[in-house]
Protein backbone atom coordinates (compact mmCIF):
# COMPACT_ATOMS: atom_id res chain seq x y z
CA UNK A 1 0.00 0.00 0.00
CA UNK A 2 2.83 2.72 0.62
CA UNK A 3 4.58 1.98 -2.88
CA UNK A 4 1.44 2.48 -4.26
CA UNK A 5 1.10 5.58 -1.98
CA UNK A 6 4.76 6.53 -3.17
CA UNK A 7 3.32 5.98 -6.93
CA UNK A 8 0.41 8.18 -7.01
CA UNK A 9 2.10 10.86 -5.01
CA UNK A 10 4.81 10.48 -7.85
CA UNK A 11 2.84 11.10 -10.40
CA UNK A 12 0.91 14.12 -8.93
CA UNK A 13 4.49 15.82 -8.72
CA UNK A 14 5.38 15.07 -12.25
CA UNK A 15 2.16 15.83 -13.50
CA UNK A 16 1.64 19.34 -11.36
CA UNK A 17 5.22 20.22 -12.76
CA UNK A 18 4.50 19.66 -16.19
CA UNK A 19 1.38 21.28 -16.20
CA UNK A 20 2.92 24.33 -14.52
CA UNK A 21 6.04 24.44 -16.58
CA UNK A 22 3.91 25.10 -19.34
CA UNK A 23 2.50 28.20 -18.09
CA UNK A 24 5.48 29.30 -16.62
CA UNK A 25 5.50 32.46 -19.51
CA UNK A 26 4.87 35.59 -18.57
CA UNK A 27 4.12 38.27 -21.40
CA UNK A 28 4.14 41.94 -19.14
CA UNK A 29 7.92 40.43 -17.55
CA UNK A 30 9.01 39.64 -20.99
CA UNK A 31 8.34 43.15 -22.62
CA UNK A 32 9.50 44.91 -19.15
CA UNK A 33 12.92 44.17 -20.53
CA UNK A 34 13.13 46.16 -23.59
CA UNK A 35 12.18 49.85 -22.82
CA UNK A 36 10.91 50.17 -26.46
CA UNK A 37 7.89 48.49 -26.14
CA UNK A 38 6.77 49.75 -22.55
CA UNK A 39 4.28 51.64 -24.36
CA UNK A 40 2.65 48.50 -26.23
CA UNK A 41 3.55 46.75 -22.62
CA UNK A 42 0.94 49.16 -20.67
CA UNK A 43 -1.52 48.64 -22.79
CA UNK A 44 -1.73 44.89 -22.44
CA UNK A 45 -2.19 45.75 -18.87
CA UNK A 46 -4.64 48.87 -19.40
CA UNK A 47 -6.74 46.15 -21.61
CA UNK A 48 -6.44 43.18 -19.91
CA UNK A 49 -5.06 41.30 -22.55
CA UNK A 50 -1.76 40.52 -20.66
CA UNK A 51 -3.54 38.33 -18.36
CA UNK A 52 -5.30 36.79 -21.46
CA UNK A 53 -1.85 35.96 -23.03
CA UNK A 54 -0.34 34.45 -20.21
CA UNK A 55 -3.46 32.06 -19.20
CA UNK A 56 -2.62 30.21 -22.83
CA UNK A 57 -0.11 27.39 -23.75
CA UNK A 58 0.42 28.96 -27.06
CA UNK A 59 0.79 32.05 -28.47
CA UNK A 60 2.46 34.52 -31.21
CA UNK A 61 2.76 38.30 -29.59
CA UNK A 62 3.50 41.00 -32.49
CA UNK A 63 4.83 43.77 -31.08
CA UNK A 64 5.36 47.49 -31.82
CA UNK A 65 7.87 50.11 -30.76
CA UNK A 66 6.68 53.13 -29.10
CA UNK A 67 7.26 55.49 -31.66
CA UNK A 68 5.27 52.97 -34.21
CA UNK A 69 2.20 53.44 -32.11
CA UNK A 70 1.25 56.94 -33.23
CA UNK A 71 -1.78 55.37 -35.00
CA UNK A 72 -3.35 54.24 -31.72
CA UNK A 73 -3.00 57.76 -29.82
CA UNK A 74 -6.16 59.27 -28.77
CA UNK A 75 -8.38 56.06 -29.61
CA UNK A 76 -11.18 54.86 -26.99
CA UNK A 77 -9.96 52.01 -25.03
CA UNK A 78 -12.38 49.48 -26.59
CA UNK A 79 -10.58 50.20 -30.28
CA UNK A 80 -7.16 49.81 -28.71
CA UNK A 81 -8.50 46.34 -27.41
CA UNK A 82 -9.31 45.15 -30.78
CA UNK A 83 -6.70 46.35 -32.45
CA UNK A 84 -4.13 44.78 -30.55
CA UNK A 85 -6.21 41.54 -30.31
CA UNK A 86 -5.13 41.42 -33.87
CA UNK A 87 -1.67 41.58 -32.69
CA UNK A 88 -2.12 38.07 -30.73
CA UNK A 89 -1.63 35.14 -33.27
CA UNK A 90 -3.11 31.76 -31.76
CA UNK A 91 -0.39 30.02 -32.40
CA UNK A 92 3.16 29.73 -32.23
CA UNK A 93 5.04 31.37 -35.07
CA UNK A 94 8.57 32.04 -34.88
CA UNK A 95 11.02 34.02 -37.16
CA UNK A 96 12.67 30.43 -38.98
CA UNK A 97 8.55 29.08 -38.82
CA UNK A 98 7.67 32.43 -40.86
CA UNK A 99 10.58 32.60 -43.23
CA UNK A 100 10.17 28.90 -44.53
CA UNK A 101 6.54 29.18 -45.05
CA UNK A 102 6.07 26.24 -47.75
CA UNK A 103 3.24 28.42 -49.53
CA UNK A 104 4.97 31.81 -49.01
CA UNK A 105 1.55 33.24 -47.41
CA UNK A 106 -0.20 32.00 -44.28
CA UNK A 107 -3.62 33.31 -43.04
CA UNK A 108 -3.15 33.52 -38.68
CA UNK A 109 -6.36 33.43 -36.14
CA UNK A 110 -5.74 36.05 -33.83
CA UNK A 111 -7.42 36.80 -30.38
CA UNK A 112 -9.65 39.45 -31.90
CA UNK A 113 -11.62 36.43 -34.21
CA UNK A 114 -11.89 33.98 -31.47
CA UNK A 115 -13.88 37.10 -29.28
CA UNK A 116 -16.84 36.62 -31.35
CA UNK A 117 -16.25 40.71 -32.34
CA UNK A 118 -14.17 40.45 -35.48
CA UNK A 119 -16.76 41.35 -38.58
CA UNK A 120 -15.52 39.15 -42.01
CA UNK A 121 -12.11 39.03 -41.85
CA UNK A 122 -11.05 41.41 -39.39
CA UNK A 123 -10.27 38.50 -37.05
CA UNK A 124 -7.12 37.30 -39.42
CA UNK A 125 -4.15 38.44 -40.51
CA UNK A 126 -2.15 37.49 -43.89
CA UNK A 127 1.78 36.58 -43.43
CA UNK A 128 3.14 36.67 -46.36
CA UNK A 129 7.27 35.98 -47.44
CA UNK A 130 8.21 38.67 -50.10
CA UNK A 131 10.85 38.25 -53.01
CA UNK A 132 13.32 39.35 -51.21
CA UNK A 133 12.64 37.30 -47.85
CA UNK A 134 11.18 39.71 -45.67
CA UNK A 135 7.97 38.25 -43.85
CA UNK A 136 5.09 41.17 -44.10
CA UNK A 137 1.81 41.25 -42.02
CA UNK A 138 -1.44 42.97 -43.01
CA UNK A 139 -5.08 42.23 -42.48
CA UNK A 140 -6.83 39.86 -44.44
CA UNK A 141 -9.64 42.14 -44.56
CA UNK A 142 -9.90 41.96 -48.76
CA UNK A 143 -8.06 44.95 -50.22
CA UNK A 144 -5.76 45.41 -47.18
CA UNK A 145 -2.06 46.40 -47.39
CA UNK A 146 0.61 44.06 -46.19
CA UNK A 147 2.67 47.08 -45.06
CA UNK A 148 4.02 46.05 -41.46
CA UNK A 149 7.68 43.89 -41.46
CA UNK A 150 8.98 41.29 -39.13
CA UNK A 151 12.29 43.10 -38.05
CA UNK A 152 13.27 40.41 -35.53
CA UNK A 153 12.70 37.98 -32.47
CA UNK A 154 12.04 39.42 -28.74
CA UNK A 155 12.10 36.26 -26.97
CA UNK A 156 10.50 33.14 -27.75
CA UNK A 157 9.86 29.47 -25.84
CA UNK A 158 9.32 26.96 -28.06
CA UNK A 159 6.05 25.68 -28.58
CA UNK A 160 4.47 28.73 -26.02
CA UNK A 161 5.44 31.61 -26.67
CA UNK A 162 7.07 33.77 -29.40
CA UNK A 163 7.67 37.56 -29.52
CA UNK A 164 8.34 39.27 -32.69
CA UNK A 165 8.79 42.43 -33.22
CA UNK A 166 7.00 44.31 -35.82
CA UNK A 167 7.81 48.27 -37.60
CA UNK A 168 3.83 49.33 -37.25
CA UNK A 169 0.63 48.28 -35.81
CA UNK A 170 -1.85 46.12 -38.13
CA UNK A 171 -5.06 48.49 -38.33
CA UNK A 172 -8.79 47.65 -39.22
CA UNK A 173 -11.94 49.71 -39.54
CA UNK A 174 -13.64 48.86 -36.05
CA UNK A 175 -15.12 51.96 -35.20
CA UNK A 176 -17.61 51.52 -37.09
CA UNK A 177 -19.03 48.63 -35.52
CA UNK A 178 -19.65 50.85 -31.94
CA UNK A 179 -21.91 52.60 -33.95
CA UNK A 180 -25.51 52.17 -33.59
CA UNK A 181 -27.43 50.19 -36.64
CA UNK A 182 -29.63 52.71 -37.92
CA UNK A 183 -33.09 51.87 -39.03
CA UNK A 184 -34.42 51.97 -42.86
CA UNK A 185 -35.93 55.61 -43.40
CA UNK A 186 -39.69 55.93 -43.41
CA UNK A 187 -41.62 59.01 -45.11
CA UNK A 188 -42.03 62.09 -43.87
CA UNK A 189 -45.58 62.80 -43.38
CA UNK A 190 -46.95 65.73 -41.54
CA UNK A 191 -47.90 65.78 -38.04
CA UNK A 192 -51.84 64.95 -37.49
CA UNK A 193 -53.77 68.07 -36.37
CA UNK A 194 -54.54 68.05 -33.10
CA UNK A 195 -58.59 67.61 -31.84
CA UNK A 196 -60.31 70.64 -31.17
CA UNK A 197 -63.35 70.68 -29.04
CA UNK A 198 -66.82 72.67 -30.19
CA UNK A 199 -65.81 76.14 -29.63
CA UNK A 200 -62.51 75.71 -31.65
CA UNK A 201 -59.90 75.51 -28.65
CA UNK A 202 -57.74 72.10 -29.00
CA UNK A 203 -57.78 69.41 -26.39
CA UNK A 204 -54.93 68.33 -24.47
CA UNK A 205 -53.74 64.99 -25.46
CA UNK A 206 -50.66 62.71 -23.57
CA UNK A 207 -47.23 62.53 -25.05
CA UNK A 208 -46.91 59.57 -27.45
CA UNK A 209 -43.76 57.63 -27.50
CA UNK A 210 -41.53 58.19 -30.66
CA UNK A 211 -41.50 54.97 -32.91
CA UNK A 212 -38.84 52.91 -32.40
CA UNK A 213 -37.55 54.73 -28.94
CA UNK A 214 -37.37 52.08 -26.97
CA UNK A 215 -33.94 50.85 -26.19
CA UNK A 216 -32.41 47.69 -27.07
CA UNK A 217 -31.13 45.65 -24.09
CA UNK A 218 -27.82 44.75 -23.55
CA UNK A 219 -25.84 42.70 -26.41
CA UNK A 220 -25.15 39.54 -24.82
CA UNK A 221 -22.20 39.20 -27.38
CA UNK A 222 -19.33 39.75 -25.18
CA UNK A 223 -20.40 37.76 -22.44
CA UNK A 224 -20.96 34.45 -25.16
CA UNK A 225 -17.27 35.81 -26.07
CA UNK A 226 -15.38 35.54 -22.76
CA UNK A 227 -17.38 32.09 -22.14
CA UNK A 228 -15.88 30.58 -25.01
CA UNK A 229 -12.43 32.31 -24.04
CA UNK A 230 -12.74 30.65 -20.07
CA UNK A 231 -13.89 27.73 -21.75
CA UNK A 232 -11.12 27.30 -24.04
CA UNK A 233 -8.52 28.31 -21.34
CA UNK A 234 -10.01 25.77 -19.04
CA UNK A 235 -9.25 22.54 -21.39
CA UNK A 236 -5.84 22.30 -19.76
CA UNK A 237 -6.99 22.18 -16.53
CA UNK A 238 -9.90 20.00 -17.14
CA UNK A 239 -7.11 17.30 -18.77
CA UNK A 240 -5.01 17.55 -15.77
CA UNK A 241 -7.80 16.70 -13.55
CA UNK A 242 -9.13 13.64 -15.89
CA UNK A 243 -5.35 12.44 -15.32
CA UNK A 244 -5.24 12.59 -11.65
CA UNK A 245 -8.55 10.22 -11.96
CA UNK A 246 -7.23 7.99 -13.92
CA UNK A 247 -4.35 7.38 -11.72
CA UNK A 248 -6.24 7.46 -8.26
CA UNK A 249 -8.72 4.68 -9.74
CA UNK A 250 -5.75 2.83 -11.45
CA UNK A 251 -3.94 2.70 -7.65
CA UNK A 252 -7.57 1.83 -5.93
Amino acid sequence: MSSSLTLFFFFFFVSTFLYTSSNSFNITNILNEHDDFSTFNNLLSETQLASTINKRQTITVLVVSNGALSSLSGQPTDVIKKILSLHIVLDYYDQKKLKNLSKKSVLLTTLFQSSGQAKGQQGFLNATVMTNGDVAFGSAVPGSDRNSQLLDSVASLPFNISVLHISSAIMIDVKADNAPTASPLSPVSSPPRPAQSPNGDDYDEPPSSAPGAAADGPSSENADSANRVSRIDSLPALAFTLLMSSIWLFMA
